[in-house]
């Protein structure tokens, strides 16, 4: 699995391989958390929380934006970083397990982008011979 952060005007983007589509997701969680805060040096091991998410949508290219979406607001409005993604795609359905840290994140504490939404803009979603690839821009 792999990831590379893409550069844009008024938005940052990733894109993101992975031999399957349960872990192109896990990726694309992990790739954005990482663009809104890229260190987990303060991380307190003993205070990590678990929880599953449930996302469906019409289309894998909905799927994306709804998912990262919800993890995104979710984050913001309980002040979580997460990591440790597990996800499950059935059909229009994804499930997804994460691990976060408990302790609040004070938005002085993030290092990132501000990722205010997850845009349609250059949506890509697709098997490329062995490997799904995806990208996706955010607007920051």
């Amino acid at each position: 699995m792999a990831h590379r952060v893409l550069s844009h005007t008024a938005d940052i983007g990733i894109e993101v391989t992975a031999p399957s589509l349960d872990a192109l997701f896990d990726e694309l969680l992990s790739a954005t958390f990482q663009l809104t805060s890229p260190t987990d040096a303060d991380a307190d091991p003993a205070a990590v929380t678990t929880r599953s998410v449930e996302v469906s949508a019409e289309t894998l290219e909905d799927l994306v934006v709804d998912t990262l979406s919800e993890f995104l607001f979710i984050a913001e409005t309980e002040d979580r970083h997460f990591c440790g993604f597990r996800s499950q795609v059935d059909g229009d359905r994804l499930v997804a397990r994460v691990e976060g840290d408990a302790r609040p994140l004070r938005r002085d504490q993030a290092s990132g982008a501000a990722i205010k939404a997850v845009t349609y803009h250059e949506l890509v979603v697709e098997r490329r011979g062995d490997e799904w690839f995806a990208r996706v821009y955010f607007d920051v």
